[in-house]
């Protein structure tokens, strides 16, 4: 016998719980009354996460998404999947470290096997200064 779909009448007393931690400035356009009561209609109840408190005594969530920076915030999602291994943090720490890393991230794109076609691709030269050299070039 198959599982019931996620669309089928017998999953409908199933909610899940998706905490968010977004800046005040995403909040204001993402998280719309409109999205919350229609989020609550087909089950999903979005809660909004404080970072200011720790995450692991807010929730229970069943997803955690976020757009937050930090090595205290990072401490407190790591903390979160130790003590609650089955929550989904969308993106973890260790998985947008390497896109804060320009370089890093630029060395992806320059990789990429591309066909020849009639549109170019590239990636613009890069350079990382110090601050004595982003002092000398400011004056």
């Amino acid at each position: 016998m198959s599982s019931p779909s996620p669309c089928s009448s017998s999953w409908s007393s199933q909610r899940y719980r998706i905490g968010y931690a977004l800046s005040p400035k995403k909040v204001e356009s993402f998280i719309q009354n409109s999205l919350i009561n229609k989020a609550k209609q087909r089950g999903v109840d979005l809660i909004k996460i404080d970072p200011t408190k720790p995450l692991t005594q807010q929730g229970p969530f069943d997803c955690v998404i976020h757009k937050l920076y930090g090595s205290d915030w990072n401490n407190q999602l790591r903390q979160l999947a130790l003590h609650h291994p089955n929550v989904v943090v969308i993106d973890s720490p260790e998985s947008i470290k390497r896109l804060h890393n320009r370089i890093s991230m630029l060395d992806v794109v320059t990789s990429l096997k591309i066909p020849p076609g009639d549109q170019t691709f590239g990636v613009p030269n890069q350079r990382v200064l110090d601050e004595s050299e982003w002092i000398r070039l400011k004056k």
